[in-house]
This record gives structure tokens, C-alpha cells and sequence, in this order.
């Protein structure tokens, strides 16, 4: 073990220097009594950084439109808000959080929840073509970038919220038809990332996709 001569104290692991005076510590080092948590961190730090980045792009996408369709400055201002405090949310979770992508989806889901009960009161049509088409892309990039970074076990944990999110995905397309969607090409968009979502999953990994749900229903 490393001793410090100025605390008397001994450490485990390959310590240079004492954490408590700063000193240089004497003797051989030993395993340390945890594992390194670098080797834990990295996947949530790797999947920050996609997330960051495809806010980022989104973001850009937002204001590209928003220039090109003349979209009112308080709704765009307002979905970039929104997007932004999202991701810092979601970002922080993720790095400090102990369990933090089930939280993740239940974040989204509220946020889908306040949407609805926020249309309801006031039957405004900026929640249908707007605020929910854009959770639900979010919640559905979330799984994507998911199931880049964890692969097979994103299924084995998540298979139940994937599916939940495809369908909330799916269901912003029956806006059109009820008038709640004047403009639709965001409506649409969701609609579209839902079933090549999908598609990924039943190409990829329809084995184990089935084989989770079989699980569920015979729990």
C-alpha cells in the first residue's frame, strides 16, 4: 500500500500523491478496493456526445426551417428552449444518475402527458404540430442513439419503452385526418423516424425483439 508520512494514512491503488495533503506517497501500490470508474463512464460519456450533437443538428434544422417557412419567432424560440433544457436534462442524468435512461423515458412521457392535457385545454394547434411532433422525435432519436451505444442490451432492458416510443411516434399521424395538424410535415417526419425505427428493429434484431416480448406477456 501508499503511505502518506504527513497523515499517517494508507491508500490502495497507484496514487502519487496523498488526496488529502497533496504530499508524495511512499511504498508499493496495491489494487485499489474499487474498479476504475473510467471504464464505467465512458459509454455514458459517448452517449452525451451524440445526444449534444444531434441536438445540436436538430437545432440548426429548426432554425433552417423556421427561416424557410416563416415559422413565428415565439413558436421557434419556444421549441428551441425546450429542446435545449431537455438535453441538459437528459445529459445530466445520464452522467450522474444510477439509473438513468429509465428515467429518460418516463421524462418523456410526462413531457408527452403535459402536451396532451395542455392541447386539451386550449386547442391549440402549436401543441399538435409542433410540441408533440418534436418530443416524440426526440424520445425516438433517444433510442436510437440507445441502441448504437448498448446494442443487444438496450433491447434486453428497454424492448417494452422502444416499442411504447414507436407507437407514441405513430400516433401524431392522426392528428391530419381530425384537423388538429394544419400544417403536417413535422406530424409526418415523426410518423416516418417511427417506422424506420421499426424497420431497424425487425431487420436487426427481430429474434430477440420477439423473444423479449414473449418474455413480457408470459411474466
Amino acid at each position: 500500500m501508499k503511505h502518506c508520512d504527513a497523515c499517517s494514512v494508507d491508500f490502495t491503488g497507484d496514487m502519487a500523491r496523498c488526496p488529502l495533503c497533496q504530499n508524495e506517497l511512499h511504498g508499493e501500490a496495491s489494487p485499489a478496493a474499487f474498479p476504475a470508474q473510467q471504464i464505467y463512464l465512458r459509454p455514458r460519456r459517448l452517449t452525451v456526445e451524440i445526444i449534444t450533437f444531434v441536438a445540436g443538428a436538430i437545432l440548426l434544422l429548426l432554425g433552417f426551417f423556421a427561416y424557410l417557412f416563416s415559422w413565428p419567432i415565439p413558436i421557434v424560440s419556444a421549441s428551441a428552449a425546450a429542446l435545449i433544457i431537455s438535453v441538459l436534462f437528459i445529459n445530466s442524468a445520464i452522467l450522474h444518475a444510477p439509473r438513468p435512461l429509465r428515467l429518460m423515458f418516463r421524462y418523456f412521457y410526462i413531457m408527452l402527458a403535459i402536451a396532451l392535457v395542455w392541447f386539451v385545454a386550449t386547442m391549440n394547434h402549436v401543441v399538435t404540430m409542433f410540441v408533440i411532433p418534436i418530443t416524440c422525435l426526440v424520445s425516438l432519436v433517444f433510442d436510437v442513439v440507445l441502441l448504437i451505444v448498448l446494442r443487444t442490451k438496450a433491447i434486453d432492458q428497454y424492448a417494452k419503452y422502444l416499442a411504447f416510443d414507436i407507437v407514441a411516434g405513430l400516433l401524431p399521424l392522426t392528428f391530419i385526418p381530425l384537423g388538429w395538424a394544419p400544417w403536417d410535415v413535422l406530424v409526418m417526419v415523426s410518423g416516418l423516424v417511427s417506422l424506420l425505427v421499426l424497420l431497424g428493429l425487425l431487420v436487426f434484431a427481430r429474434r430477440q425483439l420477439f423473444s423479449e416480448f414473449g418474455k413480457q406477456f408470459s411474466a
